[in-house]
């Protein structure tokens, strides 16, 4: 991929679902979730950047269970991943929401010769392995999303509109459930495993606020909160994968907060160059100064916070003075909500983009940026 260009990969149906594929491999790959209301005509794209030529490959699969809400790829085996779904069904006129857990056939992509090329071109979307599909106990519960467990493959987290459960991968029982003491009607709206802290905590969206939950028991009072993170809907957070206490979280008031979970009065780091509401917000696993956000403006932002680790080592100090705080690059290639941002798992300077218009664009960080933090 050339300095300063972008790589837009079109899709037929649809999106708002996208994770970064883990595992031991260099390859940077991204997976995709389709959105289309017409039946069995979803499917989940596998794509692969080659970084020396920017040529893309893909791989396409069948995911004919429903439209795909939310998708995250296991961080413990490079070909499993896990599907928040809604499908509708005829028979009963209902739509009904569920966590799907899949076992990719394969996870090569790129072909190794041109036969294999000729087939790859030919071919139509291959079956997924359905490993565990997880149902509401109310088939009218809404799901909101499922993370994986850091360090335990046979634990999923899942945010339900009215509770937090841990979900056992091999029955699809509950093993704990969180919910909020006494009637309350502010839905949980996302949330996502702390990295910290023993990864026994999950930290939950509910409104305009942040609850952390312990997931250890059966618990309906938080380990610590973060209230009124947001002026309005808190849509997304992710923890400081380097540090503790830090996390950031993004809203339908435009903004992006860091925090420090400590004393949660007031964000330690602010930031609303956004327009309109923001979707996603993302940090940067190796340079903790750089975060992505999407929105609803139809915009990607590249922000460095690195004001924020000033006082923290020698090292943020000396990067706060070379990069400054803000909007270091936009990236307006879509012309719909930007729903979701990630950072490849495998290359710390090369992120994607997806938006509503089922475009998938594939940036990098700005050459002059990286070496102001490298050198």
């Amino acid at each position: 991929m050339e300095e300063g260009n972008s790589i837009i990969y079109g899709l037929e149906h649809q999106t708002r679902a996208l994770s970064a594929q883990y595992g031991e491999s260099d390859a940077i790959r991204f997976l995709i979730g389709t959105q289309s209301l017409k039946p069995q005509a979803n499917q989940v794209h596998v794509v692969e950047l080659e970084e020396d030529t920017g040529a893309l490959h893909t791989k396409v699969f069948k995911h004919e269970i429903g439209e795909v809400w939310h998708l995250r790829c296991s961080p413990h085996d490079v070909a499993t991943l896990l599907t928040t779904h809604n499908a509708y069904d005829p028979n009963t006129s209902q739509c009904t929401m569920g966590v799907t857990i899949y076992k990719l056939p394969t996870v090569e992509v790129i072909p190794k010769d041109l036969d294999d090329l000729s087939a790859i071109q030919g071919r139509n979307a291959e079956d997924m392995e359905l490993l565990k599909t997880i149902t509401p106990e109310k088939p009218e519960d809404e799901i909101r999303c499922a993370e994986w467990h850091p360090t335990d493959p046979n634990r999923i987290g899942v945010v339900y509109e009215g509770s937090l459960r841990v979900h056992d991968v091999n029955t699809g029982s509950a093993v704990t459930t969180a919910a909020p003491e006494g009637r309350t009607r502010l839905k949980f709206t996302g949330g996502k495993w702390n990295p910290h802290q023993g990864h026994t905590q999950f930290a939950v969206l509910q409104d305009m606020h942040v609850k952390c939950y312990d997931t250890r028991d059966d618990c309906n009072k938080p380990s610590w909160c973060i209230d009124n993170a947001h002026r309005q809907l808190a849509r997304d957070l992710d923890f400081n994968p380097n540090r503790q206490f830090h996390l950031a979280t993004a809203g339908d008031d435009a903004a992006l907060n860091i925090w420090d979970y400590r004393n949660g009065k007031e964000p330690i780091f602010s930031r609303t160059d956004h327009s309109h509401w923001v979707w996603s917000v993302r940090y940067n696993s190796y340079h903790e100064q750089l975060l992505l956000t999407g929105s609803s403006d139809g915009r990607a932002l590249l922000t460095a916070a690195a004001s924020v680790c000033r006082h923290l080592d020698d090292e943020a100090a000396r990067l706060s003075q070379v990069l400054e705080d803000g909007v270091l690059q936009s990236y307006e290639q879509h012309e719909d909500s930007v729903y979701c941002a990630e950072w490849s798992a495998a290359e710390p300077w090369t992120f994607a983009s997806l938006s509503y218009d089922a475009r998938l664009v594939l940036s990098r960080v700005p050459r002059h940026f990286k070496y102001k933090i490298l050198l």
